[in-house]
């Protein structure tokens, strides 16, 4: 039937509104969250099989929506990738080329702590566990003595109000 959409165009309409919010929810603000949501969708058109189950479509959307709101946070504040000596067995660098991660300067890494500062303690801590040791959101619940939902909503309510605070500074 002419104008009946493709397979990738009724995956994209079934789940743009969708992603769009899960990401606005992490990043706060409008311009970020629809340039993440066209980053998860550039790569569908470039990795996604239209063909497995709709389940493993919407899980697979969702966990590259959650590697690109990391990666954006890890730019936004220039975090270091952190030594293998201090990341849980199995883990691999997110871009695989194997080259050397540059050293941040003093001046983002003086940033990064001085915004993690000015957070309330367990949101410095959710903080600290998510992305400067790249833990887990169960490792981080354990870690915290708290189930993983809580972590997550501690995790959405931290970047929220580092988020808040950074655009304070800049406004």
């Amino acid at each position: 039937m002419p104008g009946a959409p493709g397979p990738f165009e009724q995956v994209y309409a079934d789940h743009v509104v969708g992603i769009y919010r899960f990401i606005f929810a992490r990043v706060g603000n409008r311009p970020d969250a629809e340039d993440l949501t066209a980053q998860v969708f550039i790569r569908a058109v470039e990795h996604l099989d239209t063909a497995r189950e709709p389940r493993q479509i919407t899980a697979w959307l969702y966990r590259v929506a959650q590697n690109a709101i990391a990666d954006h946070w890890r730019a936004f504040y220039r975090l270091p990738l952190v030594g293998m000596e201090q990341v849980a067995p199995g883990w691999e660098p997110a871009d695989g080329d194997g080259r050397p991660a540059l050293p941040p300067d003093d001046s983002s890494l003086a940033r990064v702590h001085a915004l993690l500062g000015r957070l309330p303690d367990r949101y410095r801590r959710v903080l600290e566990l998510r992305f400067l040791q790249r833990m887990s959101v169960a490792e981080t619940a354990t870690a915290m003595g708290i189930t993983s939902g809580n972590a997550k909503v501690l995790q959405y309510r931290a970047l929220r109000r580092a988020a808040l605070l950074e655009e304070g500074r800049h406004g």
